[in-house]
């Protein structure tokens, strides 16, 4: 008898520690979207709440890890502490969007598991709300990128709802339900075909421009010391000196893309960068101490040695940016956390010099749909100012590019990526990327893109 229990437990953990494996796979550096598949089957068809509960546990360990190296290898903090907390960070996610669904599921549907999805795709979007503005990372929709015309249905139906018809597809697959495959993916495709012609035709009236995007290139271990940043300051000016002459309408660098405060004037490279700004706007992202002790993480877009607009971070990061309660303690922890909580802005409005609108979410914001799609609004195209040095060349970059592409199929908008490490690169409303920076290469990609309106 206890022989029999104790294969059933081993059982259970070994397939809860594949399903895990295999929804990691897809968001993954290695973009093994089509797992996702196998491992929701497994999912829908092992319905015990422990398992689940493992599954998620496995995923987001896997998923999320890379965000040790942040606390690791720049924040002085020991891999045995980090991991420690880190491991109660994706059991909470676990519990979260895995098994509190399925504990719902169980109670008030009876096991009728065609409730399933719709309480797992809920749950992702309360988890992208809830708690401190929520964490809208690993969302299983954000996958229909990889699938070829559904992926332009994102212009209409957002990610949320792109969860939901994957999530579906698996339930109808394991249950061979024919005719419902074959309905929800000729209502997805038939989506996706006429928000590719409405595409087409705002492409064609479209104003074409060019742009001129710096990847800094600065290591991370270099932007943590003021003087070891500065010294990268001539080469980054350079690189802004080169792109005006090639005659650029835009020039773009990435979130903290030199070592001074926007307005510590007197700084020998912020008046360079002025100057070179009297030729042609550039947008850059800067940090700046306004009223009084604020510190403030802006995107500013310069152009005749001024600022003429600037957009303030309004979703900032916890931990990273601000310290939520009840986690104050953590500065005692880390040091590298330990200074003053950023201040989020308040405007959401694109930023705008002639015919150019540019909507700026900076870094991690790009993940939010209700903030990308307040701050577009108006906008005719998208900057995303960003500094994934943190993370090395890892996962975590991966699927902070896949947002990316997610947006600017959702915005039918041309989205520059700006990134200091890698990979900067300029995406069409199309998803296609069409110019790619190599991971840690510092130099200009140059490219033509339109403003659509």
């Amino acid at each position: 008898m206890w022989n029999s229990v104790d294969k059933s437990v081993i059982r259970q953990v070994a397939l809860a520690f594949l399903t895990g494996f295999l929804l990691y796979l897809p968001f993954s550096k290695y973009e093994l979207w089509f797992f996702v598949l196998p491992a929701f089957m497994l999912l829908f068809r092992i319905r015990f709440g422990l398992y689940w509960l493992l599954s998620g546990f496995v995923f987001f360990f896997l998923s999320l890890r890379c965000a040790n190296i942040a606390s690791v290898d720049y924040g002085g903090v020991s891999p045995v502490l980090s991991y420690g907390l880190f491991s109660f960070f994706a059991f909470f996610l676990s519990l979260y969007q895995f098994y509190l669904p399925f504990w719902l599921w169980k109670r008030l549907f009876r096991d009728n598991v065609w409730f399933l999805p719709l309480l797992y795709g809920s749950f992702e979007v309360i988890r992208s709300h809830f708690p401190y503005g929520g964490f809208p990372w690993l969302i299983v929709g954000s996958l229909s990128v990889y699938l070829p015309l559904v992926k332009h249905s994102l212009l209409y139906a957002n990610v949320y709802l792109q969860s939901l018809f994957l999530l579906y597809t698996v339930l109808f697959i394991l249950y061979r339900k024919v005719k419902l495959i074959s309905l929800a993916w000729a209502l997805f495709l038939l989506i996706g075909f006429l928000a590719l012609k409405e595409k087409n035709r705002v492409m064609e009236k479209a104003q074409l421009i060019k742009v001129a995007l710096v990847q800094t290139a600065v290591p991370q271990e270099d932007k943590l010391q003021r003087e070891s940043f500065r010294k990268h300051a001539r080469e980054i000016l350079k690189l802004i000196e080169e792109a005006n002459k090639k005659g650029v309408d835009l020039v773009v660098l990435p979130e903290s893309a030199f070592h001074f405060f926007y307005s510590e004037e007197s700084d020998e490279a912020n008046f360079e960068l002025r100057l070179l700004s009297q030729k042609t706007p550039i947008l850059v992202g800067l940090v700046d101490i306004r009223e009084g002790l604020k510190p403030y993480n802006s995107a500013y877009l310069l152009k005749d040695g001024i600022a003429v607009q600037r957009y303030d971070k309004i979703r900032l990061f916890p931990i990273g940016e601000y310290m939520p309660f009840p986690f104050g303690f953590l500065k005692e922890l880390f040091p590298a956390i330990s200074g003053l909580d950023y201040f989020p802005g308040e405007s959401l409005k694109p930023l705008e010099y002639g015919n150019m609108k540019i909507a700026t979410p900076i870094c991690f914001e790009v993940a939010y749909y209700g903030l990308v799609r307040d701050l577009s609004k108006g906008a005719n195209l998208m900057a995303v100012l960003t500094n994934d040095g943190w993370f090395k060349d890892s996962d975590c970059v991966s699927q902070h590019y896949l947002w990316a592409r997610v947006r600017t199929l959702e915005t039918g908008k041309y989205v520059l990526w700006v990134n200091n490490s890698g990979d900067t690169g300029i995406i069409d409303p199309m998803g296609m990327v069409l110019e790619r920076m190599p991971y840690m290469k510092r130099g200009v990609v140059y490219g033509e893109v339109l403003l659509i309106d």
